[in-house]
């Protein structure tokens, strides 16, 4: 059986926890982390695979400096709108 991938989907994650270690949010627990990666990939286009070949080829399209700065500008909008208004209430000491 055949299993259907997103390649941005795995690309906007190792984006993600790339930014988190280079950038402090108000929150980045899980529930945060996926509320940055849903309202990115709203905004970016699907790029689906099933085999190693359709995979190998999506990598080296994904590779292109437009496809990466699309990826890195969508992935932090959506970390700023998320950590100015996370959906549940921050913990102030």
């Amino acid at each position: 059986m055949y299993e259907l991938k997103n390649h941005t989907e795995t690309v906007v994650q190792q984006t993600l926890q790339n930014y988190l270690r280079n950038n402090v949010l108000n929150c980045s627990c899980e529930r945060c982390q996926a509320d940055i990666m849903a309202l990115a990939l709203n905004r970016l286009p699907a790029r689906y695979y099933v085999s190693s070949r359709g995979e190998i080829m999506t990598q080296l399209e994904s590779q292109a400096l437009p496809d990466q700065t699309r990826i890195i500008t969508e992935l932090v909008r959506a970390a700023q709108q998320v950590s100015a208004t996370p959906s549940h209430p921050i913990n102030q000491p």
